[in-house]
């Protein structure tokens, strides 16, 4: 039995036809653009362009569910995030693992579930550095969202590293002043940071190796590099997590990377004695910085993306360094690793900080039998300065032998123990010691001889009575007699 005439079957067949024709419309419609770029005003497919002068331009993006939806799309941010995964310590299960959700209190933690429909207004300073990103297949819905959530460009990031690459290229260096304590420097190479190789803080090392001894056990069981000195960087890095740095990273990063140009930076360098024989040089460091904060920012974003943080609320120094451990994006996507297994790398964990850390030394060549001169070259890859290496390396000897050492462990000896000596007395006393020290016996023999108080009365009576000088000087001819015999 025919249930259906041919007339009925072929406008069933063109219904159903139809029907696919819209389903597959409103999908196209719903993916983001093909070539990766964000969507200008000018009809929302990606090919509008803002009007020229205009002040702003509205972004138009929908996101459903951020916390699936990455912010970042595009093949070379994401293929970035793929060559570095994120890697899981020990303690968790499973290495490699992309983690789309944060643990609950994260106070960067993007909020799984909202629907965002906005249509987000680019500040005008931040349009320039939107268009690159567009251009090099950074895009999302909440590229422009986080833009124009941006605090104003300022040149402020930028002019402080000009001016201290200023100050090392052309400015005269001070020698530093000696300390009035009585505290004996130990040579030049093997200088520390004295502010933070204390008593005080060595107790605060202390403190923090025991909350987190199980995460420590955990770390050398896995690199090589000791829980000292781990402990030891973070201290000097961000005073045990205490000190994060004032500013937003991702603004830091974004005034960087916009500052390409002198005139960009003019507010923030106008104290510098910059003249115009130093335009070619300043314009090579503005190009040679601004390249740099413009990869870091990138890398930020593509973290972030991948670990579902707002970058908006994640503070880091000056120039983008985050968390406990100061790593810089491209760093953090390179060595960051997930320490206490909840399938996030978070640096403002402490355990994912001790973790990303040890990681970082072992990728650079620490090794178990390493000496002192090739763990100060390794630490000096995490920062470029002798002294900061030095600080590392007093602080981490300190917390091995329980005893606040003032210098490297291959300082000279002669060095580190007047050091520790003065450092013990301090003060006037302090220096006396030392002085006497140097002077070798012959500082205790004139103050046995003479005494403060005898020396202070012979003054006088010699200025007083000049003509008993002559009796004097047979007395003065005996001495050299008597050492002759």
């Amino acid at each position: 039995m025919i249930l259906f005439s041919a007339p009925a079957r072929l406008r069933m067949f063109l219904w159903c036809c139809l029907t696919a024709l819209l389903l597959l419309a409103a999908c196209a419609s719903a993916s983001p653009p093909s070539n990766g770029s964000v969507a200008l005003q000018g009809g929302g497919n990606g090919t509008g362009t803002p009007a020229a002068g205009a002040s702003s331009a509205a972004v138009t993006g929908t996101a459903q569910g951020t916390g699936a939806q990455p912010a970042v799309s595009g093949g070379a941010a994401s293929g970035a995030a793929t060559a570095a995964g994120v890697a899981s310590s020990g303690n968790s299960t499973g290495a490699g693992t992309e983690a789309t959700a944060q643990p609950q209190g994260n106070p960067f933690q993007v909020t799984a579930g909202n629907r965002i429909d906005f249509r987000a207004e680019v500040p005008a300073c931040w349009l320039p550095l939107v268009q690159r990103l567009q251009a090099d297949n950074m895009s999302g819905p909440l590229i422009p969202h986080y833009f124009s959530g941006l605090a104003a460009y300022s040149p402020s990031p930028m002019g402080v590293k000009v001016k201290e690459l200023f100050t090392n290229a052309f400015l005269s260096k001070t020698t530093p002043t000696p300390p009035t304590d009585g505290t004996v420097l130990p040579p030049p190479r093997m200088r520390v940071y004295r502010s933070l190789v204390t008593a005080a803080n060595l107790e605060k090392c202390q403190a923090f190796m025991a909350a987190n001894k199980k995460t420590l056990d955990a770390v050398e069981k896995k690199y090589p590099v000791p829980r000292e000195t781990i402990v030891a960087l973070l201290s000097v890095e961000t005073r045990l997590g205490t000190y994060i740095g004032k500013e937003n990273a991702f603004w830091s990063l974004a005034c960087m990377a916009a500052a390409d140009a002198p005139e960009r930076v003019t507010d923030g360098i106008s104290d510098l004695p910059i003249t115009e024989e130093h335009s070619v040089w300043l314009q090579g460091k503005l190009t040679e910085k601004s390249n740099w904060a413009y990869k870091e920012l990138k890398a930020l974003l593509t973290y972030c993306s991948v670990q579902n943080l707002d970058p908006l609320t994640m503070p880091g120094s000056v120039y983008g360094a985050i968390g406990i451990c100061q790593f810089m994006p491209s760093n953090l996507l390179l060595y960051g690793e997930d320490g206490d297994g909840d399938g996030v790398v978070n640096l403002f964990s402490e355990a994912d900080a001790i973790f990303s850390v040890a990681r970082y030394l072992t990728a650079h060549g620490w090794r178990a039998d390493l000496p002192v001169s090739g763990q100060r070259t390794v630490l000096k890859r995490y920062n470029n300065l002798t002294i900061y290496a030095n600080t590392i390396l007093t602080l981490a000897e300190s917390l091995r032998t329980g005893e606040l050492q003032t210098a490297p462990p291959d300082a000279p000896k002669e060095s580190a123990k007047a050091a520790k000596k003065a450092g013990k007395k301090g003060g006037k006393k302090g220096a006396k010691a030392v002085k006497a020290g140097k002077s070798g016996k012959a500082a205790p023999k004139a103050a046995k001889t003479g005494g403060v108080k005898q020396s202070g009365k012979a003054a006088p009576k010699q200025k007083a009575a000049p003509k008993p000088a002559g009796k004097t000087a047979p007395a003065a001819k005996a001495k050299p007699a008597a050492v002759k015999k």
